[in-house]
């Protein structure tokens, strides 16, 4: 019921976001000769800051066409490799690119469209064959599509590395660093020849107890009934997948904003000024983040109730106890396939150490197969995106596949 009060709002506030854009295009426009200066840019400013706040944000595209790379002009064809119910796997294929490391990205499903992860892929796009894992908005998959919960997640990675065939390169992002390695166990445990060459885990809660912050104590003393009541919602009519039950986006970018709601503040405020100032780059920054940022999708209830219960509240995983369709998981399995676990040091959502507990859990790893590192200075986004991820973290994941592609 509140989903469809939430849809209804929506529509009513769409005549209004009409109304102020118009007005806004007439004072921003070329014809009106206060539009460059001062006096004319700040209600320009105070209008769009507004449209802002109540806007529907949609799905935005990864759209990498053609760009250029260390002085090369890098042309990306977007195809769709496998189509599942609740995924799709996209290929971004290089014109002319030949014998480049397969790489896989897991992106998360945490209420963002892979697409948040945009800049993180296309450093990797000049010199590599990228796969991602396009998760679609459940509330778009018709019921007839059946359920998608943990198991199925850790499913469709095994049969998309199968579909790759050996020697793929995989790299874990956030949340999915967990699914991503019960992916690799399992193919390992069976020996088989699909299994990644390389596993890359970036700042996911492998095993939140052991350093554990204001999130994640919260978490693990939750009640799954009480979250399932105020949490999970069907999907009303008007979407593909009406009546299934789902953990709706706007639940999740709450919760995400009202871990800082300050810095969201002063970057609304900061914006405001950008515009009033005619500062068109650093406004610009802040839509193409913001635009990304704020479009979510609903996850299955499934799924998001499943993931509570044994990544955060039980931690089955570094206890030895997650199963698999009620195969166990033995990250003990993996021998060969290399590891590299990534953290933030300045990570307030994923702690230092979390993610690295992935190294003691495969314990049967030679040395020479695994690396850790701590990224000094960075938060739990820089670890994805920004200066700092393009001049450090990516270069540093690229020698890693490398040194261990052969």
């Amino acid at each position: 019921m509140r989903y469809t009060l939430l849809e209804l709002t929506r529509s009513a506030a769409a005549p209004v976001e009409a109304a102020l854009t118009s007005t806004m295009d007439v004072l921003a426009s070329s014809y009106n000769p206060l539009a460059r200066t001062a006096l004319g840019r700040v209600p320009v400013a105070a209008l769009e800051s507004a449209i802002r706040l109540i806007k529907p944000y949609h799905k935005q595209a990864f759209d990498y066409g053609s760009f250029e790379a260390d002085g090369e002009e890098v042309t990306i064809v977007e195809k769709v490799a496998l189509k599942k119910p609740f995924c799709h796997l996209v290929h971004f294929q290089r014109v002319g690119q030949q014998n480049a490391p397969k790489v896989l990205f897991v992106a998360a499903m945490s209420g963002h469209h892979a697409t948040l992860s945009k800049e993180t892929f296309r450093a990797f796009l000049p010199d590599h064959d990228v796969y991602v894992t396009d998760w679609l908005d459940a509330r778009d998959v018709p019921l007839s599509a059946g359920s998608f919960g943990f198991d199925d997640y850790v499913a469709y990675l095994m049969e998309f590395l199968e579909l790759l065939g050996p020697g793929v390169h995989v790299i874990g992002l956030c949340q999915a660093t967990v699914q991503a390695l019960c992916a690799t166990a399992l193919l390992a445990r069976l020996g088989h020849p699909c299994r990644p060459r390389s596993l890359s885990l970036l700042a996911g809660p492998i095993d939140i107890a052991v350093n554990p912050n204001g999130l994640t104590r919260q978490a693990q003393h939750l009640n799954l009934k009480w979250v399932r009541a105020l949490a999970v919602r069907r999907v009303p009519s008007g979407y593909a997948g009406v009546g299934r039950a789902v953990y709706p986006g706007h639940l999740q970018i709450g919760a995400f904003i009202s871990m800082n709601p300050l810095m969201h503040l002063q970057k609304h405020w900061q914006f405001f000024r950008h515009v009033a100032q005619g500062n068109d780059v650093a406004a610009d920054r802040h839509r193409e983040f913001y635009d990304e940022y704020m479009t979510m999708m609903d996850a299955t209830a499934e799924f998001y109730l499943e993931t509570l219960d044994r990544v955060f509240i039980r931690r089955l995983l570094p206890k030895g106890e997650l199963c698999f369709r009620g195969e166990p998981i033995d990250c003990g399995a993996v021998t060969d396939t290399a590891l590299l676990t990534l953290e933030g040091e300045k990570d307030d959502m994923v702690a230092l150490g979390v993610t690295e507990a992935a190294q003691g859990l495969c314990h049967q790893l030679p040395d020479a197969l695994r690396a850790h590192h701590v990224e000094p200075g960075v938060g739990h986004y820089g670890i994805f995106n920004g200066s700092t991820y393009r001049r450090s973290i990516a270069p540093r994941i690229k020698a890693f596949i490398r040194a261990h592609d052969a």
